[in-house]
């Protein structure tokens, strides 16, 4: 429950607003004596109690109950090969880079934190940098630019970091990036939850802050980018290895044939 905890704190003014809007909800009910204004109001106060108890246990499925930080079995299925250098790249908060170097002992990690107050302006993410120390071997680094030579990387890693690029541009130059940074065969692993049904039924417009599958493939597409596999976690977060697109040039994209739901 750790990390479904760490959550709920780093978003609790939307927990706090729920809460607000429930008591202010039961206490019209209390007073309203027409029967369908009571009804309306009752609507209100039990969607916003669903979708407190909802969000909590889908964060517990996607965090704590899924392979997402516990590693068994997608880094097999991403990676087949043993990668002898790689990269973590996050927007602030980091809990993956801990588990992915005792994954892969042998693999020097580098790890990249893109997160800048002046443009990540979200309480969210403000709140989980502030609560979460930075590690004294992460490189901040601005997300369009980083310090890193090209081809010299097996790996990169943006396990639910990428998304806190809001800007088209900045996304593809994150992916250009990332691209430019990868040795010959070398793979591109992005982790994120989706704009989709699973993620409405349980978190409600809050899911607009997640991007749609097809703007994913658009984003990889325009920085060169191209899926060679695509997973689910969970039923909330979805996996996409990505190579660059030439190396693709005349094989099939399994992928993107897969039938896999998103906006």
């Amino acid at each position: 429950m750790r990390m479904t905890m760490l959550v709920v704190s780093f978003n609790r003014h939307f927990f706090a607003i729920a809460v607000a809007a429930c008591v202010a909800g039961i206490s019209l009910i209390l007073v309203l004596e027409n029967p369908f204004f009571r009804a309306l109001v009752g609507v209100g106060v039990g969607l916003a109690a669903y979708f407190m108890a909802a969000s909590v246990i889908a964060s517990y499925l996607i965090y704590d109950a899924s392979d997402l930080y516990k590693l068994r079995w997608w880094p097999t299925r991403a990676i087949q090969n043993s990668p002898a250098d790689g990269i973590v790249v996050h927007a602030g908060f980091d809990p993956a880079s801990g588990v992915i170097a005792v994954a892969f002992p042998r693999m020097h990690l580098r790890v990249l934190n893109f997160f800048d107050p002046r443009t990540t302006t979200e309480a969210s993410i403000q709140r989980a940098h502030r609560l979460s120390p930075s590690s004294v071997s992460e490189e901040r680094i601005a997300s369009g630019a980083w310090p890193v030579a090209t081809a010299s990387q097996d790996v990169v890693f943006a396990l639910s970091a990428a998304h806190e690029l809001r800007k088209v541009e900045e996304r593809v130059a994150f992916c250009e990036e990332a691209k430019r940074v990868l040795k010959e065969g070398g793979k591109v692993i992005v982790i994120e939850q989706l704009r989709d049904l699973a993620n409405f039924a349980c978190f409600g417009v809050a899911a607009f802050h997640f991007l749609s599958r097809r703007t994913w493939l658009a984003s990889f597409a325009s920085a060169g980018l191209a899926a060679t596999d695509e997973f689910k976690i969970s039923p909330f977060m979805s996996a996409f290895v990505l190579q660059p697109s030439g190396v693709l040039e005349g094989q099939p994209n399994q992928a993107l044939e897969q039938t896999v739901g998103g906006v």
